[in-house]
């Protein structure tokens, strides 16, 4: 065995040993050595009394912002009508009046202008064109003179 080597006693065992060695004396150098000082103290509790800022305590700060978001809120809900129907006859009540409302401006786009329905004295009968509406009154007139101008045909 006198040419043998022995494990562990090569020259990059010895280059491992000192990188380990130089490595644990910078962890050790970071190692914190506890103080001596007392421990800080807690800071107070925070209750309603503690003041926060303006010589406000913390009871007044909540109760301000408590109120100016009410103020909002009672602000929106005035503007808009946002009040929800508690009842199902009111549901059904809206429902049909907007239905009925939709209907009737259906029915409203569907007359004539009042210009055309209604006759201006002095004003000389224009020609009718093909896209305008007759109404009652103009057909009533010109079945008149039809049956004038048969009538003085017949003479």
């Amino acid at each position: 065995m006198a040419g043998r080597r022995r494990r562990g006693s090569g020259p990059l065992w010895a280059m491992g040993g000192a990188a380990l060695g130089f490595c644990l004396s910078g962890v050790a150098g970071q190692l914190v050595e506890p103080s001596t000082a007392p421990p800080k103290p807690k800071p107070p509790p925070l209750t309603k009394e503690t003041v926060v800022f303006w010589d406000m305590r913390l009871w007044h700060v909540v109760g301000i912002f408590s109120l100016f978001v009410l103020c909002i809120i009672i602000t929106l809900c005035c503007v808009f009508n946002c009040r929800v129907p508690r009842t199902r006859k009111e549901i059904e009540a809206r429902y049909l009046q907007r239905k009925a409302a939709k209907m009737y401006t259906d029915k409203l786009e569907t007359v004539p202008p009042l210009n055309e329905l209604t006759e201006i004295p002095g004003e000389e009968k224009k020609k009718k064109k093909k896209d305008s509406v007759d109404t009652v009154a103009i057909k009533v007139e010109e079945d008149e003179k039809k049956e004038a101008k048969k009538k003085k045909g017949e003479k």
